[in-house]
Order: C-alpha cells, then structure tokens, then sequence
C-alpha cells in the first residue's frame, strides 16, 4: 500500500527508531543530532554540539533527509570510530568548501566532494594513505545506495541490512521511501513492510508462504527478518 504520508524534510522519526533503522546505538545517534552534555573534572558542565541539524530540534524528532545524512555518517562510524568532535568539524569544513547545509547528502558531494572531505577528515584522525582510501570506500558504498531524482535529491534509501558493509553482502531488498508506509522500512519490490514480515514470522507463518502470499523469493523474506532481528539486536 502506497501512502504519501510524509516528505523528505517533515520530522517523523524518534531518534530510537532512527537508530534502529540504521543499526547505530542510540546514545551515538543522539550526540550527533542533539549534541551531548559531559562534566568536566572542574568547571561547568558543557556541551558538545551536535553534528547533524535535525528537523525539530525541540520535539526531538528526525526526517528522512536526517535518516540519508546519519546514513553516511554512520559508514564511516562503524570501522573508524571518529569522535563526535572531529566528526562536527570535518562536516563544517565540507559545508563551507560546497556552500550546502546538508553538504553529506548533497548533490556535489557526491560527485565531487568526497575527496575533499576523506582529505580533511584523515588530516583530522592522522590516517595513514590506507586509512584514506578505507574511508573513500565507506562513503562510496554509502552513497551508493541513497537514491536520487533528477535534481539529485535523496528520495530513497537502501539501509545496510547485515552487520557487515561490505558490497558483496548487502542486498537492496529493505528501503525507506517517504512515500511508501509513512516512510518505515519495507520490502523494496512489493512495498510491504519488514515489521509486518517479522510479525508472521513469529506467529508462526512460514517464509514460503509469505513469499507465495506478497508475490518475492523466500531469500527478500529472508532478508526482511534479517534487518527486522538486527534492529531488534
């Protein structure tokens, strides 16, 4: 069923659904949307700012432009480790070069913004030449699977459904489109959703009948449970 219940900009994800979606641990997630507080040894509490400019700051609530931008973010997150900090200044510098608010998920990033930030952010951490080229890889697998229109706008996105990111393992078989069941994940081909394919699971339905009843291969079953039990993880 195709509901066009949101737009890429409204706020319509909690940031523990965003995190789940992604495979990030929400404390990450919030630190990068809505910074994070620490108590120094001596003095005041601080702030560490965050990241990411989300879409209601106020209610705590995030867009699909977020999920695309947290997305990327998080490709490099998951070998790198880059703290918070480092992260907030490597995105600023990036903005200014592109001149966009959003310079991760913007057009020019894509196409010719990725050496520039990879340059800047292996500055930031000391990365040896290896070190470079294993972040160019992560964006470009990122960016690779956010979908754009012809303007070049993110429209839909291709979370990672397996643990590893590595290309020869991760199907384009769970998506979010904004315009697809209120922009929550489902199957790519048929558009239903993953949670209501774990749900059967669990009552009992098999994957060939689930497979037979939505009209897909037992293996887009197969991998919709596998996104649903790695969020549930």
């Amino acid at each position: 069923m195709k509901n066009t219940a949101i737009i890429h900009d409204d706020p319509a994800y909690t940031a523990s659904e965003a995190a789940s979606i992604l495979g990030l641990p929400v404390a990450t997630l919030k630190a990068w949307c809505f910074g994070q507080g620490y108590q120094p040894s001596s003095g005041n509490r601080r702030m560490v700012q965050p990241v990411i400019r989300p879409a209601d700051s106020k209610a705590r609530l995030l867009s699909f432009t977020n999920l695309c931008e947290l997305h990327v973010l998080s490709a490099i997150r998951r070998t790198h480790r880059i703290p918070l900090p480092k992260i907030r200044n490597s995105v600023a510098w990036l903005s200014t070069k592109i001149g966009s608010d959003k310079p991760l998920i913007d057009y020019q990033f894509k196409t010719n913004g990725l050496d520039l930030f990879v340059e800047h952010a292996s500055r930031l951490f000391n990365a040896s030449r290896q070190g470079q080229e294993a972040m160019r890889g992560d964006f470009e697998l990122a960016l690779e699977r956010i979908e754009r229109n012809k303007s070049g706008a993110p429209i839909r996105l291709f979370p990672f459904s397996r643990s590893s990111n590595s290309s020869s393992n991760q199907p384009r078989t769970v998506v979010i489109d904004p315009r697809l069941s209120f922009g929550r994940p489902v199957l790519a081909r048929v558009a239903v959703p993953t949670e209501i394919i774990n749900d059967r699971f669990n009552a009992g339905d098999s994957l060939a009948e689930m497979a037979e009843d939505y009209g897909v291969g037992k293996e887009e079953i197969e991998e919709a449970l596998r996104f649903e039990q790695r969020r549930a993880a």
